[in-house]
C-alpha cells in the first residue's frame, strides 16, 4: 500500500476549506522547519476574526482569501483560461453596462453577503451591483449579478455553498456557474426560481436577463480554450 497515493487520493475529496484546515493542522505539527517555509510566503492570520477585522486585513502574501462565519479561506490561485474567461465576461458587461447606475467588477473585489445572521465575504471572478450607496472602500454589498468560473479546488463551494449563499442575499437576480474545461455556463434566476438553464458549446448564447444583454460562448472562451475554437 502506498499511503502517499492513498493520501493524495482522500484529499482529493476534501472541499477548500477542509483542505485549509488540514493545512494548519499540518502547520501546528511540522516544527520549526514548516513555520518558517510558510511564513517566508505568507502572513500568519488568526483562526477566527470578525468581518469587520477581515476587510481591515492587508496582507503582503500573493495570496487570497474569503471569509464565511468567523473562517478564513484560502483561494488557489487561477489558471490562465480562468482568468480569460472572467476577463472576456468582464469586458462584454462593461461595454454593455457603461454609463448606467450598474457596475461590473472583476476578480478581487470583496462581495458583503449577510443572509440572516451569517456574515460572509466572497470574491467572485465577475460580479455586478447597482446599488453604489451600499459600496465603500473595502467591500461591495447587494450584488445583482455573480459569476463564479470552477476551478477543481473550488467546484463544491461554488455549486453547493455558494449557490446557496448567493440566492438568500435579496438582492440577487442571477448565479452563473463558468466550466473551464468546456464551453458551457449553468445561469441560475431568481424569475425562474433557480432552475439551472445550460448554455453549451460555441455556438451558443448566454442571456443575462437581468443585465439585458446576451453573450455568444464564442466571445466569453475566446482565447480560453483554444482546442474547442472553430477551424
Amino acid at each position: 500500500m502506498n499511503k502517499l497515493e492513498d493520501i493524495r487520493q482522500s484529499l482529493t475529496f476534501l472541499n477548500g476549506a477542509e483542505r485549509d484546515l488540514i493545512i494548519r493542522w499540518l502547520l501546528r505539527q511540522g516544527g520549526e522547519r514548516v513555520e518558517e517555509a510558510h511564513a517566508a510566503y505568507t502572513t500568519p492570520l488568526p483562526e477566527l476574526m470578525t468581518r469587520q477585522e477581515f476587510l481591515d486585513l492587508e496582507t503582503p502574501d500573493p495570496f487570497r482569501y474569503e471569509f464565511v462565519n468567523g473562517i478564513i479561506r484560502l483561494m488557489s490561485g487561477p489558471s490562465v483560461a480562468h482568468c480569460r474567461i472572467a476577463q472576456n465576461i468582464y469586458s462584454a458587461l462593461r461595454a454593455h453596462l457603461r454609463g448606467g447606475p450598474c457596475v461590473p467588477f472583476c476578480t478581487g473585489g470583496n462581495v458583503k453577503l449577510s443572509p440572516g445572521t451569517d456574515e460572509i465575504v466572497y470574491k467572485p471572478d465577475v460580479f455586478v451591483s447597482c446599488e453604489q450607496s451600499a459600496w465603500d472602500e473595502k467591500s461591495i454589498a447587494h450584488p445583482k449579478f455573480v459569476v463564479e468560473v470552477l476551478s477543481p479546488s473550488t467546484e463544491q463551494i461554488d455549486r453547493k455553498e455558494k449557490a446557496v449563499n448567493y440566492r438568500r442575499a435579496t438582492s440577487m437576480e442571477e448565479y452563473v456557474i463558468a466550466s473551464q474545461k468546456r464551453a458551457e455556463l449553468t445561469i441560475y434566476r431568481r424569475a425562474s426560481r433557480w432552475l439551472p438553464e445550460i448554455a453549451s458549446g460555441l455556438e451558443a448564447v448566454a442571456e443575462f436577463r437581468s443585465l439585458a444583454v446576451s453573450v455568444p460562448l464564442s466571445v466569453i472562451y475566446e482565447d480560453a480554450l483554444r482546442e474547442l475554437a472553430p477551424c
